[in-house]
């Protein structure tokens, strides 16, 4: 299920202006009104592989972009070569199947593609096609070892954090088509779980070179400060994800325990006025009204893809949620130290304006036959329902009342 995300923005570092998935690597101004388009650009970045024209020299990053420019440029059409048999997805949607391992269409939708059950572990990847370098790792690594290093890393992600915040799907999650952002905002905490000092240091040295990316590109995410933001526009959840993770690891960082994610200490402030800047975005975009969720999805669009893209919406807003409820309690104190205003436009109850998130066994299935034995019981989700009445918001006093 290596592709079940969001697809309004599942993995994507974009710009939240509408239509723009803008590259988030420095010196880079591209951007794409398609996703997956933004990362396969990205892949120019992170691989070493290029396709070189034999009528001009020209070299190109992809196979495709190399067609393109013979057939525009030369005049020489080559044929494409299709799949010679539909994956299970493409056939059971009765969808062109275009091949590739995961095949562009459940790529672009975002589920898992059963060409990738054989070819898509870390190590049948090419060497240099893995997520740009994570400081503290050796640089003459290969491209293989250096996957291996990152999958292992993300494996202690979900084994040790996941457990406490679920709010990154597990079965979708595949490293090749991730964002690198989000990926190594994972690594950090992997890193940090190991209990070796020499990896912790590393966790805290990535930690501190995301956390200057983050703030020298604020203007590509941060919603609350775009003028044309608005609920229509592509949401950047992936790169919410890895902002959210960001500031998890600062509560960590402050506790300097071994593993703690309880965050039972202080938020710097520093960090504090990133967590306002994602809550600002977040309301600006209206990702916590549940009218606007479903609007983001088909009735053609497939049931897992559309149960799993709410699903994930909805944790990350109950996680967001949970870290503005801890830095509430925790921070303000030594923000008023620190001479700033002591109040912040913290995230309330009455503002998640959607259902809780059910299903858990259904969320933490992994492999399609564990998949398919738990959505048996499930129904799919019905974009005309609303479900006001099931409302988080409808019971805020509660919430409230027990978290005094």
């Amino acid at each position: 299920m290596a592709s079940l995300g969001n697809e309004s923005d599942r993995r994507s570092p974009t710009s939240p202006c509408c239509h723009a998935f803008r590259c988030h690597f420095p010196g880079c101004s591209a951007s794409y009104r398609r996703k997956e388009h933004l990362h396969r650009h990205e892949g120019k970045h992170l691989q070493q592989q290029s396709f070189k024209c034999s009528n001009c020299g020209r070299e190109f990053g992809r196979s495709d972009t190399l067609r393109r420019h013979v057939r525009q440029r030369h005049g020489i059409i080559e044929p494409l070569k299709r799949a010679q048999r539909a994956c299970e997805s493409c056939h059971a949607a009765k969808s062109r199947c275009e091949g590739g391992v995961p095949c562009d269409e459940c790529l672009r939708r975002k589920i898992q593609c059963s060409f990738a059950d054989s070819a898509g572990t870390v190590e049948n990847q090419p060497p240099g096609s893995s997520i740009h370098h994570v400081p503290s790792m050796n640089h003459n690594q290969p491209g293989l070892q250096h996957a291996e290093k990152t999958e292992q890393y993300i494996r202690l992600y979900f084994e040790a954090f996941h457990p406490s915040w679920p709010f990154i799907h597990k079965a979708i999650f595949d490293i090749r088509h991730e964002t690198p952002f989000l990926v190594q905002s994972m690594v950090v905490i992997g890193l940090w779980a190991t209990r070796k000092q020499s990896a912790q240091s590393a966790a805290v040295e990535l930690h501190g070179k995301l956390d200057l990316a983050l703030r020298d590109q604020q203007e590509k995410w941060d919603a609350s400060e775009a003028t044309e933001a608005c609920s229509t526009c592509v949401w950047p959840i992936a790169m919410y994800q890895a902002i959210l993770l960001h500031i998890i690891f600062s509560f960590v960082l402050s506790s300097r325990a071994d593993i703690d994610f309880d965050l039972k200490i202080s938020l710097p402030p520093a960090d504090l006025g990133l967590l306002e800047a994602l809550v600002r975005s977040c309301r600006r975009l209206g990702m916590f009204y549940y009218p606007n969720i479903l609007s983001k999805y088909e009735e053609t669009d497939l049931a897992s893809f559309v149960w799993v893209s709410i699903e994930e919406i909805k944790r990350f807003n109950i996680a967001l949620y949970k870290v503005c409820g801890k830095a509430s309690k925790t921070s303000i104190r030594d923000r008023t130290h620190d001479g700033t205003n002591a109040v912040w436009s913290s995230l309330s109850a009455g503002e998640l304006q959607f259902p809780l998130p059910r299903n858990c066994p259904l969320w933490n299935a992994v492999g399609k036959n564990e998949w398919t034995a738990i959505a048996k019981d499930e129904k799919p989700v019905s974009l005309d329902d609303m479900c006001q009445q099931n409302w988080i918001s409808n019971f805020a006093g509660v919430l409230e009342f027990f978290e005094l």
